[in-house]
């Protein structure tokens, strides 16, 4: 625990329709017939955790060929979530920035396949992969089915299905599984996803940190009553992960770091300001 340093890389901005953040939170009636809805930008992040056996990558963020007219998503994928992001906060320009090379990466946890968590897998064929097997096969079947406007990326998927990588697979008979001292992986199961990892991190000065990534996009998702975003798989096993994550905070008093809050984001340390230990 007393070596861990946690680092979050901002990888960017999406923007989507505001009800498939919040399902249902703009909705026309009798008074406003012709409510209109928004198109909100939220943040897109990864993290780095520094250990004494190595370095662990949570997510690698969307690839930098994404958009544009030759771009991996399709032209109307883009225009429903539209990505934005330079150079600079490409994710191995948000490594290099702290010295580390993608062949230093001992491991990279993928939260789940979609197109913002997984779009840069192949820039680390040297890593040990840890994923969900239920997505793992939602993504090969989406790349075998050509089915385009997945938000399992087909050109992503392509391009790390040509390099032999090394694939990792947790069930959801596996429960929790603890990778260092300090750091456990979070088995959420189906929710948002096919099947979503997320993290605990116990850091001796920050204390815990439970990291959810897209099992809970906001506080907004996180309040009472529980929110559903309205992208989502499982909707009873997205309110189960739910739960399972507040009972986490009260039993450890952990801190909640979500997978898309825009308001949360802006007050996080970033790499290029320091770390969290």
């Amino acid at each position: 625990m007393k070596n861990l340093k946690l680092y979050v890389l901002d990888l960017g901005r999406m923007r989507m329709d505001q009800n498939l953040i919040v399902s249902q939170s703009i909705i026309a009636d009798s008074v406003n017939p012709n409510k209109v809805t928004q198109h909100t930008e939220f943040p897109v992040q990864a993290f780095l955790i520094e250990s004494s056996e190595g370095y662990v990558l949570y997510d690698t963020g969307c690839n930098p060929a994404s958009m544009g007219p030759n771009g991996r998503w399709p032209l109307e994928f883009q225009q429903k979530v539209p990505y934005y992001g330079n150079e600079e906060c490409s994710t191995l320009n948000r490594l290099k920035q702290l010295g580390v090379a993608p062949d230093d990466i001992k491991w990279v946890i993928l939260s789940h396949m979609h197109n913002d968590h997984a779009g840069c897998v192949e820039y680390f064929p040297k890593s040990k992969f840890i994923v969900h097997k239920d997505e793992f096969d939602a993504a090969v079947h989406a790349y075998a089915t050509h089915d385009y406007m997945s938000s399992y990326i087909w050109h992503d998927i392509d391009a790390w299905t040509r390099q032999k990588m090394d694939w990792n697979f947790i069930t959801n008979s596996d429960g929790d599984i603890s990778l260092l001292p300090g750091l456990t992986i979070l088995n959420l199961g189906s929710g948002h996803a096919r099947g979503v990892l997320g993290l605990h991190i116990e850091l001796q000065n920050t204390g815990g940190v439970i990291i959810t990534s897209d099992a809970i996009y906001s506080s907004d998702n996180f309040g009472e009553p529980l929110r559903e975003p309205g992208v989502v798989y499982d909707t009873v096993g997205w309110r189960a992960a739910a739960k399972r994550i507040k009972s986490l905070v009260s039993q450890t008093n952990s801190r909640v770091w979500f997978g898309h809050d825009a308001k949360q984001f802006e007050g996080l340390k970033k790499s290029t300001e320091g770390y969290y230990d």
